[in-house]
């Protein structure tokens, strides 16, 4: 054999080798890219998972005066308000216990009820799957210019407390939650010479706190809007309405809702069927697109 041919044998065996290698590297790069790529695929459904989970708690936040204690009577509340939904649980803070909802139990009376009785039955059929939470904290006649000041005011400070041991109680359970948004039913005490002109910043400040404390930038922060004719004092609850209406549309998660046709007790108090009405309102805020299941 001449010396050329085993050159050209060894230059051939040489570019087999060559191109071996350049095939085996392209195989490695492929699996290590399809690796990544089921990876990548595993942390989404694991991330959606965790997102749309059923086992994870869906709290809601329920805050205000006087009208959102309520003064609803459950002597007129129908049928179907009136059986406990096992499904829906609310916080009572003298027991420092879950109860299921039903009417009355957060007041001394048991005979009085407001806005969580038909949010909850009709947020239960909007949210059909999974347990719901609500913690509520109401104090007549209640200011957000100083009682619900953020980390200042009594009112404020008693809310955090209150809401912040509820969902170590859930913690504490082992379970998952997720803070799904806060109703908000106060403006009235507000509504006077020397606070109302400040009410929409005070608002935006209120509701800046609420979502840093919890950790929740987007949560949604739902008003019932104050009526127009609070006592004799219609100039300045005109002011407070406009500045519920026009935060709703400067803050992002923030909307409002009418409550202007709700029947009424008094001046400034709604009955049971208004009271049972804002309640279906605040449940339909959170689902634009979504009908109520019937329960």
């Amino acid at each position: 054999m001449t010396n050329s041919v085993k050159k050209e044998r060894s230059e051939a065996s040489l570019k087999a080798v060559l191109i071996k290698q350049r095939q085996m590297a392209g195989y490695e790069k492929k699996k290590i890219t399809v690796f990544i790529s089921i990876i990548a695929i595993c942390i989404f459904f694991a991330t959606s998972v965790s997102i749309d989970n059923p086992e994870t708690i869906k709290v809601f936040l329920l805050g205000g005066q006087s009208n959102m204690v309520g003064l609803g009577q459950i002597a007129d509340l129908e049928q179907r308000y009136l059986k406990p939904l096992d499904k829906i649980k609310i916080w009572n803070m003298e027991t420092g216990k879950w109860e299921v909802l039903y009417p009355g139990c957060l007041t001394e009376s048991k005979s009085t009820f407001g806005p969580e009785i038909s949010f909850g039955y009709t947020i239960a059929g909007i949210l059909p799957a999974g347990d719901i939470r609500l913690v509520k904290y109401a104090v007549n006649g209640t200011a957000l210019y100083n009682d619900w000041a953020p980390a200042v005011g009594p009112q404020y400070l008693g809310f955090m407390k209150t809401a912040k041991t509820a969902l170590a109680d859930i913690i504490a359970s082992g379970t998952d939650y997720e803070i799904a948004g806060m109703l908000w039913l106060q403006g009235e005490s507000d509504a006077d010479e020397n606070q109302a002109d400040t009410y929409e910043k005070n608002l935006a400040a209120f509701i800046a706190h609420i979502r840093n404390e919890f950790k929740t930038p987007e949560m949604k922060f739902v008003i019932a809007r104050v009526l127009a004719h609070y006592g004799g004092n219609t100039g300045q609850a005109a002011i407070v309405r406009d500045a519920q209406a026009t935060l709703a549309e400067s803050m992002d998660h923030v909307t409002w809702f009418d409550t202007d046709d709700c029947p009424r007790l008094n001046a400034g108090h709604y009955n049971s069927k208004g009271l049972i009405e804002i309640g279906k309102r605040f449940a339909e805020s959170f689902s634009a697109d979504r009908a109520a299941e019937p329960l």
